[in-house]
């Protein structure tokens, strides 16, 4: 049974709280003082890469808190390991959570949610500027003391930017509800995720319900990728312009900081009239808006004096011609209130009607001639005609004659039912082979998505070595299909978790294999860039020492076997033999007969010696051998 002293310094009163790790009332022996104990849990079967990554994430939280100086952020007074049991010594918080308070009154006033996001933004903006972003802001890290502090917590997760990154590409970490687009998605995250997040909060805060929801976590994080949330009742427009600003799926048009969002929200918050800067109308970027989406001003429709009739544009006039100087529009309806077209200036009445359509007998007394002729009566213009206007004669009637004969339409006819019928032909072949492909290549990629599915199993058992030959193969027989680039992400996240395991154990040489065998591979991968960065700090130049490997491999990347092309065939059989040992090695350190273990690996070292195999083989017994020897699991970075 745990002693109730932890590192001779602190005294447990009781447990207060318990999830992955435990947290205690605590004393400090020495000074009285009332804190808490976050002690790390480690479950027994947890062993190897696994128990090591465990701890080093503890340590990160402990690190990351411990930078950490805001009044909206919990104090990390020490952490440390007292004889394997880790732990981190904080501020004792009184009070409760964000989402205690939430379940007892419901929704929030404004000024209240609007007052607590503002304290945490301001704890964001604190800790982005140490490099650190959250990664798992929801309202049960959000602590909330007598007096109305806000208190930031639980790092757990957090990324330290200037460190290796431990997370793979595709794999999530935080909770599904609170995750942004890019989180779910498994991409690299910066201080715009925790915006997302906040404003998810912000939200649930003011209409007591999230914006994203759905009946598993499937249709949550799909919901989130792809849904928007609905509107917001009852608060005000500005309001909800700083948050669906924040809650943009593409995060270059969320806000460019935590203090540039926290200044929108507390000048929407004072003034509802307040238009947030790059505000939209309609949901924006998010679907609606104008053309250009995200920052679209908004319309701006005529205003008038009362009494004033809105302006109709007028009809245009009677043939050709000008509307002359000084013209003023008139409403084109006479039917207008008030309507009186000396009130608009003097219009010819040209602009408005034709010319009048005289009868007949007119014609000749000084009126406009008319457009026409009127056969059968006198024409007084003429003096030479004295009769009447003789009508001409009618035109005699023909019948019609077809354009093509009847053979020929006949013809046609056959013609386009041929043709009509040869497509129905070739669809259908067309449609047949087309079937026929689409069996095959699914075939095929069920053949290759079922490799895939039994690396990712390696991965899961840490078995980084396995996973890439598995990741490999799946690759190789399947580059004309859509799981290539599936297959290929696994062999990049196998190198990096090979990378990774070497730099821990501080056999940098072997990491900078990996490494630069996932570069190769990836060369835009995040993580892998991310940490051949930091073992350039550590070790020299990159590009220099990258160019070197690239000459001494002769290009070929990724060719771990020793017997290539050219090679001294018995080889093959040296590596295969150490292939197998090193599968008994792992099946006899799971079942606890690490002597056996020890004598497999030692043996994989001597058989492949110069190879990613037996960089493996080498790093798991030194693991083994430091696990033996009680070591600190706690790594210097």
């Amino acid at each position: 049974m745990p002693s109730d002293i932890i590192a001779n310094k602190y005294k447990i009163v009781r447990e207060i709280a318990r999830s992955n790790d435990v947290v205690y009332e605590a004393l400090d022996i020495q000074s009285g003082r009332r804190l808490a104990v976050k002690e790390l849990v480690i479950p027994p079967n947890l062993t190897g890469q696994a128990r090591i990554e465990r701890i080093e994430r503890f340590d990160r939280e402990a690190r990351a808190s411990g930078k950490l100086s805001h009044p909206n952020i919990v104090t990390v007074y020490d952490h440390g390991n007292d004889s394997g049991r880790f732990y981190i010594a904080m501020e004792y918080l009184d009070g409760g959570t964000l989402r205690d308070l939430m379940q007892s009154k419901g929704p929030l006033s404004t000024r209240e949610a609007v007052n607590i996001a503002s304290q945490v933004l301001s704890a964001l903006s604190h800790a982005h500027s140490k490099q650190i972003i959250h990664r798992d802001v929801k309202p049960d890290n959000m602590h909330i003391i007598n007096g109305g502090q806000v208190k930031l917590t639980d790092f757990g997760i957090a990324r330290m930017t200037e460190e290796a990154s431990m997370t793979g590409e595709g794999q999530v970490f935080g909770t599904p509800s609170y995750m942004s687009p890019e989180q779910i998605k498994g991409k690299q995250v910066d201080l715009r995720s925790d915006l997302f997040s906040l404003a998810i909060v912000l939200y649930e805060m003011l209409a007591g319900r999230k914006p994203f929801t759905g009946d598993s976590v499937i249709s949550i994080t799909y919901a989130i990728m792809e849904a928007q949330p609905g509107p917001l009742a009852g608060v005000s427009f500005s309001i909800e312009q700083v948050i669906m600003r924040a809650l943009n799926k593409d995060p270059l048009r969320r806000y460019s900081s935590a203090d540039e969002m926290r200044m929108e929200l507390q000048k929407a918050e004072a003034n509802p009239g307040y238009a947030p800067a790059g505000f939209q109308t309609g949901m924006g970027s998010f679907g609606g808006g104008g053309a250009s989406g995200y920052g679209a001003p908004p319309y701006q429709s005529p205003s008038f004096s009362p009494g004033q009739a809105p302006y109709v544009a007028p009809p245009p006039p009677y043939g050709a011609g000008n509307y002359g100087a000084g013209y003023t529009p008139m409403p084109s309806n006479p039917a207008t209130p008030n309507y009186n077209p000396a009130a608009f200036g003097h219009i010819p009445s040209s602009v408005y009607a034709p010319p009048p359509m005289l009868p007949p007998a007119q014609v000749g007394t000084g009126a406009t001639p008319m457009p026409f002729v009127n056969w059968g009566q006198a024409n007084p213009n003429n003096p030479g005609h004295t009769g009447n206007i003789p009508k001409p004669p009618p035109f005699p009637s023909q019948k019609a004659q077809p354009i093509f004969s009847e053979s020929a339409v006949r013809n046609f006819r056959v013609f386009f039912v041929a043709l009509f019928l040869g497509g129905i032909v070739l669809g259908l072949v067309l449609l047949f082979q087309s079937s026929f492909d689409r069996q095959q290549k699914a075939a095929q990629s069920a053949v290759i998505y079922g490799m895939i599915k039994q690396g990712k199993e390696k991965l899961d058992a840490q078995d980084w070595d396995g996973a890439r030959m598995i990741f490999e193969k799946a690759y190789e027989s399947g580059k004309s299909t859509s799981a290539a680039s599936e297959a290929k992400k696994g062999i990049v996240i196998s190198y990096n978790h090979l990378g990774l395991r070497a730099y821990e154990l501080k056999n940098f040489k072997s990491a900078q294999d990996y490494w630069y065998h996932a570069y190769e591979i990836d060369p835009d991968n995040p993580d892998v860039t991310s940490n051949l960065k930091r073992l350039s700090d550590r070790i020299g130049d990159k590009d220099a020492t990258l160019q070197e490997w690239r000459n001494s491999h002769d290009g070929q990347v990724g060719n771990t076997n020793p017997a290539a092309p050219g090679v001294d065939p018995s080889l093959d059989a040296r590596y295969k033999e150490a292939q197998q040992l090193y599968a008994d090695g792992t099946k006899a350190m799971q079942r606890g007969d690490f002597a056996a273990a020890r004598a497999d690996f030692q043996s994989v070292i001597e058989k492949a010696t110069g190879t990613p195999l037996a960089a493996d083989a080498s790093n798991t017994l030194n693991q083994l051998n430091s696990q033996q020897t009680g070591s600190s699991p706690f790594l210097n970075n």
